[in-house]
This record gives C-alpha cells, sequence and structure tokens, in this order.
C-alpha cells in the first residue's frame, strides 16, 4: 500500500499565523479571550482552552474591567465589532487573514459604489456574516444557481459579486456567469484565495491518480468539505475524517494507492498522526 500526501495540505499561511499569533497571546500574562474559534478545527480549539483562551460568541460575554485581548480569528468580523471591543477597553489582536480582509474591502467599496452586492458563499459562515457586515448588512448570499431567481434581477440592476474565500472556481464561474446575462452592469471580483485553489486543484490531481481518498479536517470547515466534494467529484472513492482514531480498516483492504489531503485549517500534527496510522496498517502493526 503506497500512501501519497497532496503536494499543497493542511495549514495555509493565513491559518498558521493566526496560529503563531495566538500563542503568543497566550504568554503575554492578560486574560485571552477568542470570538468564536480562531479556525475550523477541533484540536486546534481545544489546544487553546488548555492554554487558558477563553472562547466567547460575542463581545458581550466579557466582563467589563477585565483589560484582557480579544482575538479575531482569521474568518474576519463585521465591523461593529472593533468598535465594540474598543468601547470595552480590550486590546484587539486581529489575526483575519489577508485575503478576507481584501473581500471585505471590495464588499464595503461595492456598496459604496451603491451596487447590490452578491456573495457567492455559505449563508452561516462566520467568514461570509463578516463580510455582509463590512457590506453595510445589505448584502445577497447565494449558495448555488437555484437561489438566483430569489434576487428578483433586472437588466437595470448594477451588482458587484464577490466569494467567500473559500469557494471553488467552478461555483462562483457559474454564478458569475448567470448574473452577468440577468443584469447589464456587473462587476466581478473573484476573491478565492490563492491557498485555497492550490489544495483544490492539487487534491483533484491527487485523487485522479489514486482508489482511495482521504480528506483530513474538521466537520465544521468549509475549505475541508470542498476538498471532499471536489474529490468525490472525481469518482474517486473518499472519505472525511477528523483524526486518525476515525479510520476504517475495511476502507484500506486491497487498496494499492491511497491518497490524503488536509484542509486549510488542519494542523500538520493530525495530518502526521492519520499517515502514521496508515503506515502502521501498511506493515501490519494494527
Amino acid at each position: 500500500m503506497q500512501v501519497l500526501i497532496a503536494k499543497h495540505a493542511g495549514f495555509c499561511e493565513g491559518v498558521e499565523r493566526a496560529y503563531r499569533i495566538a500563542l503568543e497571546q497566550t504568554g503575554a500574562g492578560k486574560p485571552v479571550f477568542m470570538l468564536g474559534n480562531l479556525v475550523h478545527n477541533t484540536q486546534v480549539i481545544d489546544k487553546f482552552k488548555k492554554l487558558g483562551v477563553r472562547t466567547v460568541g460575542a463581545v458581550s460575554e466579557i466582563p467589563s474591567g477585565s483589560k484582557g485581548v480579544l482575538l479575531i480569528s482569521a474568518h474576519g468580523v463585521p465591523p461593529g465589532i472593533y468598535e465594540e471591543a474598543r468601547e470595552k477597553g480590550l486590546s484587539i489582536v486581529d489575526t483575519t487573514c489577508a485575503w478576507v480582509k481584501k473581500a471585505q474591502k471590495i464588499a464595503r467599496e461595492l456598496a459604496e459604489e451603491g451596487r447590490r452586492v452578491i456573495i457567492v458563499g455559505d449563508k452561516g459562515h462566520v467568514e461570509v456574516k463578516g463580510l455582509v457586515g463590512w457590506s453595510g448588512g445589505k448584502a445577497a448570499v447565494i449558495e448555488d444557481l437555484a437561489e438566483l431567481d430569489s434576487l428578483s434581477i433586472s437588466r437595470q440592476d448594477r451588482l458587484g459579486v464577490l466569494a467567500q474565500t473559500t469557494q471553488t472556481e467552478k461555483r462562483f464561474n457559474e454564478i458569475t456567469a448567470a448574473l452577468k446575462k440577468a443584469a447589464g452592469d456587473v462587476r466581478e471580483f473573484n476573491t478565492i484565495c490563492g491557498a485555497t485553489a492550490k489544495r483544490q486543484n492539487a487534491a483533484i490531481e491527487l485523487a485522479n491518480k489514486v482508489a482511495l481518498m482521504l480528506v483530513i479536517g474538521d466537520k465544521m470547515s468549509a475549505n475541508t468539505k470542498r476538498l471532499t466534494e471536489l474529490c468525490t467529484g472525481t469518482g474517486t472513492q473518499t472519505h472525511q475524517i477528523q483524526i486518525a482514531a476515525e479510520l476504517e480498516p475495511a476502507w484500506l483492504a486491497g487498496q494499492e494507492k491511497i491518497g490524503v489531503t488536509a484542509g486549510a485549517s488542519t494542523p500538520e500534527w493530525v495530518v502526521k498522526q492519520v499517515v502514521e496510522k496508515l503506515e502502521e496498517q501498511r506493515s501490519g502493526k494494527s
């Protein structure tokens, strides 16, 4: 059994940066509060919990006078969060990914131009909620082509279209093409991050060379979900797992080549544990 790892897999630069910055804050001697999840990975979240970082769902949950540090996650937040944190006397440590920052700026500028802002993304995702906030709260979020009719777009509409940074190129291009047919004036911004595109392309390339693909990442991770969808779309047997313990021996039986990839929020140590488990299977130690 040969185990092949995708050329691009695991922590991206943005997540690596957020993780490093957050770790530095845990040793700064101040209470550290994390707004939501730093990244969508349970193992990372558990690590910070053990280091004393308190996760909150809103700034209002942080005790007044705490004089603590508020960590803004790599996914970003709406602009109002910054003012709310300052009013509470919190020090803000912003780990928002540079690609997300770019998308936020575009959402704001498109809204200021008076355009209807359309975001191709997952409605419930924290990054998308932040982008809606940067548009002044007026952006519409579209997950697939079937939802376009609900927008009631006319040829007179001036649209601005951007993407959640972890969307697939195919979905963004399909929706954008349909919007261009419906409206007379469309400004298009492909804000899918470079790391996402690299991981998706590498995963597809590997999936086409193996009989089984394992996608490592948290169930709440949007970019991991995309990798699973894309690998499955190649016709290769694909399973998404979060940790090595979820590996099923039946999947591996008789397989000569197994491909492994991981979402951008999956830490290296988790990928290593899965690969080690596969090596044990190959050598017959388990």
